[in-house]
């Protein structure tokens, strides 16, 4: 009589079906990590510029708060970002700290 055991994170949901997660759902994280790949860097660059230990950056990657203004503008001078790609990353890092943005605002010019 055999015994069968369930592996650990199968990716499958408890219907069996594959677990589908929105491409729309995006992050400061998801950004970060797009950028990182892009410029050749891996997660773990991000120590010296953040002033903490590799572990300490993917402890701030994983845990569900959202990432400060000062880790995005550190992040940000690392990989040498441009003020579009900087500006976004900030925005966003807005909205996931609870910050009610109206884009009708970010449009305005003043001439």
């Amino acid at each position: 009589m055999s015994i069968r055991r369930q592996h650990a994170n199968n990716g499958m949901a408890a219907g069996g079906r594959p677990i589908r997660i929105p491409r729309s759902i995006d992050s400061v994280r998801a950004h970060l990590k797009r950028h990182l790949v892009e410029e050749g860097k891996r997660m773990q660059d991000l120590a010296d510029a953040w002033g903490c230990s590799k572990h300490n950056v993917y402890d701030l990657f994983y845990r569900d708060r959202p990432i400060s203004p000062t880790h995005i503008e550190l992040a940000a001078k690392l990989l040498g970002l441009d003020e579009f790609d900087t500006n976004e990353l900030r925005l966003l890092g807005a909205r996931e700290a609870g910050w009610q943005i109206d884009p009708k605002f970010l449009l305005e010019t003043h001439a």
